[in-house]
C-alpha cells in the first residue's frame, strides 16, 4: 500500500494533494525498463477526485529516481492535452525495506500499437491525428519527445459514443523518459530514443527538435499500416551498417503501394531526409489525410477513461526497435 516517508518529501518533491487522495495496492508487474518497472495497481480508496479503479504505477528506487520525477514534471506540464497519457499524481513507498518512487498513470487496457499488426485505414488516420495533436502540444510548451514509436503510443479504452462509429480506442502519446527542452543543447551529443525510429540527424549529430519527432512520426504511421519496423533490417546486420543506413545514404524507409493517396503524400512530408524540409506537426494536422477525422476529436479523446498497457518491456530485439548507446559515432565517422 502507498506511503510516504517524511524523510523524501523535500528530496523528490511530492504534492500532498496525490499523497491524500489514492490510496493503491500493487498488483502484478506488467513490464520492466532501465527505469525499474511498471504495475497494475487497485485504487482502494477514492476522495474528493474520482479515481479509476485500476491504474498503473511505474516504479523506480528513491536513489535512482531522477528520470521519472523528470518524467512526471513533463506530464504535468502535458496535462492539459488529451492525447497525452495522464498522471495522477506521484508518491514514495516502502516496500521490503526499500524506498521506491512511484507515478501514477492511466491504464491503458488496449496496449500500445507495437501490438498491431496492420490496422484499417480509418483507424490509421484517426490514431495519427491522435498522435499529432500531443506532438502539436509537446512543441509548442518548447520540447521535444525524442523517441516517438508504436511501442510509446497506448490504446485507451474509448467511450461508447465512438465505439458505435467502428472506432474503439484513442492513442496517447507516452513514456517521455527521452524528451529534452528544445533550447537546452548541452544534451545534444547523446543518443536519445530507438534507432529504426530516429531521425538522420538524430543519428549523425544527435540532433532532436519537432522535425525529428515527425520524421518518427512517419516511421510509427509506417508500420501502422504494414504491422513492421520502418526499416528492413537483417537479423544478422552490424549496428555501424544499420546507423550508415538511415543517418547517412541516400535510401528513405519504403511507402507500401496498398497505401492510399492520401497516406502516400502525408509519408513524403514526414520522411524526408532534410529536417527543415519536413511539414511540421501543425501543418500535417491539415494536411488531406486527415480530413476525415472530425474536429471533435481532440476535446473527444479528452473524455476518456484512465487506463494503461503492457509496455516498458526494456530493450527489444535489434530488429524491432534497436537501441543503442554507444556506437552512434561510426555513422559520423563515415560522413
Amino acid at each position: 500500500m502507498s506511503t510516504t516517508p517524511t524523510g523524501y518529501k523535500n528530496k523528490i518533491q511530492l504534492k500532498k494533494e496525490s499523497k491524500k487522495n489514492m490510496i493503491w495496492n500493487r498488483g502484478k508487474t506488467i513490464g520492466r525498463g532501465g527505469f525499474g518497472l511498471v504495475s497494475i495497481a487497485n485504487v482502494q480508496q477514492q476522495t474528493g477526485d474520482q479515481f479509476p479503479p485500476i491504474i498503473a504505477v511505474k516504479t523506480a528506487k528513491v536513489s535512482a529516481s531522477n528520470s521519472l520525477v523528470e518524467e512526471k514534471k513533463l506530464l504535468d506540464l502535458f496535462k492539459e492535452c488529451p492525447c497525452i497519457l495522464h498522471c495522477f499524481g506521484d508518491d514514495v513507498t516502502t516496500e521490503e525495506n526499500e524506498e521506491l518512487y512511484n507515478i501514477e498513470l492511466e491504464y491503458a487496457s488496449g496496449g500500445c500499437l507495437a501490438d498491431r499488426k496492420g490496422l484499417p485505414d480509418n483507424i490509421v488516420r484517426q490514431h495519427t491525428k491522435s498522435i499529432l495533436i500531443a506532438l502539436s502540444h509537446v512543441h509548442k510548451l518548447g520540447y521535444v519527445h525524442c523517441d516517438v514509436k508504436p511501442h510509446n503510443v497506448l490504446l485507451v479504452a474509448d467511450s461508447l459514443h465512438s465505439r458505435n462509429k467502428g472506432i474503439g480506442e484513442i492513442a496517447k502519446l507516452a513514456d517521455f523518459g527521452s524528451a529534452k527542452n528544445i533550447k537546452d543543447d548541452q544534451d545534444n551529443k547523446e543518443f536519445r530514443g530507438t534507432v529504426l525510429y530516429a531521425a538522420p540527424e538524430s543519428i549523425i549529430h544527435q540532433e532532436y527538435q519537432p522535425e525529428s519527432d515527425i520524421w518518427a512520426l512517419g516511421c510509427t504511421v509506417l508500420h501502422m499500416i504494414t504491422g513492421k519496423s520502418p526499416w528492413k533490417v537483417e537479423k544478422r546486420a552490424k549496428a555501424e551498417d544499420v546507423l550508415y543506413k538511415i543517418g547517412c545514404s541516400h535510401e528513405l524507409p519504403d511507402i507500401p503501394s496498398k497505401a492510399s493517396k492520401e497516406a502516400k503524400d502525408f509519408l513524403k512530408k514526414c520522411l524526408i531526409k532534410n529536417p527543415k524540409e519536413r511539414w511540421t506537426a501543425d501543418m500535417l494536422l491539415s494536411h488531406p489525410f486527415l480530413a476525415s477525422i472530425g474536429d471533435s476529436h481532440q476535446q473527444h479523446c479528452g473524455r476518456q477513461k484512465h487506463h494503461f498497457p503492457k509496455l516498458f518491456r526494456g530493450f527489444s530485439p535489434m530488429h524491432q526497435c534497436f537501441h543503442v548507446q554507444n556506437r552512434v559515432q561510426a555513422c559520423r565517422v563515415q560522413v
